[in-house]
């Protein structure tokens, strides 16, 4: 009976420390054995070389202009004076104008001193005036339009120039009507040997 007693307690112990072996085999973690460790060396980037930088002014500084920058400052009105002028300082004069030259018709004026053929003229603002209409204009008194142009030998009318516009846009344009209109002009007279004529024409209204 007793020998039935301690094997019975001997068999439950050796059952218990089984249990408890493999319980504590179960939970055990895994064997570093059995992993594969991988080892990862940082590189250290290589820093920047630091930016120089100017020392310190310690001399105060003078803001000067432009011209006594570019010499010396005891220098700078001789160099003033060296310095080519580039702009004339006075604009240049205006080209004259052409010399014109009076006629016995007040509207004419010519670019020849002595023109010998007073009719030639008379017949030449008879026909441009037959064309020059304009129409009355409301608080306007007076007008005048310059037109210069060239009659050839035979009679056409070339190189039309508004010599001196009276700012009025609607006269302005019946006096270039009314040139157009005239043209051809009668030819030159036999006796009168250049090329062309240059006339100066006046266009007036008056009220």
């Amino acid at each position: 009976m007793a020998r039935m007693i301690w094997a019975s307690g001997f068999l439950h112990i050796t059952v218990i420390a089984g249990l408890i072996g493999l319980n504590t085999w179960w939970s055990a973690p895994a064997s570093s054995l059995d992993q594969q460790v991988y080892r990862v060396d940082l590189v250290t980037l290589n820093e920047s070389p630091p930016v120089p930088r100017p020392p310190p002014i310690d001399e105060s500084y003078e803001v000067v202009s432009k011209k006594e920058a570019a010499a010396p400052q005891e220098e700078a009105a001789l160099a003033l004076e060296r310095t080519p002028r580039l702009v004339s300082e006075e604009p240049d004069p205006l080209p004259e104008a052409p010399q014109t030259f009076e006629t016995d018709s007040p509207e004419i004026r010519l670019d020849e001193r002595n023109f010998e053929y007073p009719y030639y003229l008379g017949m030449m603002q008879r026909k441009i005036q037959q064309h020059f209409n304009v129409p009355r204009m409301l608080g306007v008194t007076r007008l005048e339009t310059v037109i210069y142009f060239r009659v050839v030998r035979s009679g056409r009318i070339t190189g039309v120039v508004m010599e001196r516009s009276s700012s009025n846009a609607v006269f302005d344009l019946a006096a270039r009507r009314a040139l157009n209109a005239a043209d051809p002009l009668p030819p030159l007279p036999e006796g009168y040997r250049k090329s062309y004529l240059g006339v100066h024409f006046a266009f007036q209204y008056t009220l």
